[in-house]
């Protein structure tokens, strides 16, 4: 996982020949994170919310989250495996 971009909070990382983009931000409640799946420049899973299990997540928490959530819709919805 990298970051991407200039914005604090935006997180990249390739997964099989999928990209995964995470976007993490801070709310009053905590942190919360969304993340969207392409191939190429195709967005093939549009922008979703990953509930974060974690009481006081930091935004490297909440970004390794979206990464997973993000490989576990590639497994299940997009990449056929599973």
């Amino acid at each position: 996982m990298e970051p991407k971009g200039i914005d604090m909070g935006d997180y990249h990382e390739r997964y099989r020949e999928y990209d995964i983009e995470v976007a993490v931000e801070q709310v009053l409640t905590g942190v919360k994170a969304h993340f969207r799946v392409l191939k190429g420049k195709v967005v093939v899973v549009d922008w979703r919310l990953v509930h974060i299990e974690r009481l006081w997540p930091t935004e490297r928490a909440a970004a390794e989250a979206g990464i997973d959530a993000g490989k576990a819709v590639v497994d299940k919805e997009v990449g056929g495996v599973g």
